[in-house]
């Protein structure tokens, strides 16, 4: 899906975060945004999946204008955000982390069905190159292997936009090129 940003602004309180950015994102490429500190970096990023509504401009998939409010609006129309902060429920287990957002596809009349989710779970830890069971409680992996954990939660919603802000912060040089090696 190509991802279109039509002349965005975003200022807060004395200061203008984005001046009329324009840029578009083709499917099946990884794309990179660059520079200082400050710059907009994130704060593009955030109006992209709705976390902040850009002051003007346009968002558009595939042509279609998007109205992004918020972070579920985003995700309803197929774009989900990696942080760079790490935000994991720490006394939760892997697969809780990963499906916490689907937690009603795994209900049944008898509560949750943990098999299911686990195994699904693994599916995604697979694709992001960690080999860890799903029932291991997140809290004792280390900064790296949560921000590969947060990264299998985002490819598991099927997403067709997927946007890293700063995937590579927290993660060793050895990780940052399994990442670069994923096919997302």
């Amino acid at each position: 899906m190509t991802l279109e940003l039509r002349n965005i602004s975003k200022s807060f309180p004395g200061v203008k975060a984005l001046d009329d950015v324009s840029v578009t994102f083709h499917p099946g490429q990884v794309h990179a945004l660059l520079g200082e500190n400050g710059a907009g970096k994130s704060t593009l990023i955030k109006a992209i999946c709705g976390i902040h509504k850009a002051d003007s401009g346009e968002i558009a998939l595939d042509g279609k204008v998007l109205n992004l409010g918020s972070l579920k609006d985003g995700m309803r129309h197929g774009i989900t955000i990696v942080n760079q902060e790490i935000q994991v429920f720490a006394e939760s287990s892997i697969a809780e982390n990963i499906m916490m957002d689907k937690l009603e596809i795994y209900r049944g009349p008898l509560g949750i069905d943990w098999v299911r989710m686990n195994r699904d779970a693994e599916i995604y830890l697979k694709r992001v190159g960690l080999d860890l069971h799903p029932e291991h409680p997140i809290g004792g992996l280390s900064a790296a292997q949560k921000q590969l954990v947060q990264i299998a939660k985002a490819l598991s919603r099927d997403a067709s936009v997927i946007l890293l802000d700063e995937p590579t912060s927290s993660i060793t040089v050895s990780e940052v090129r399994k990442l670069f090696e994923l096919h997302l």
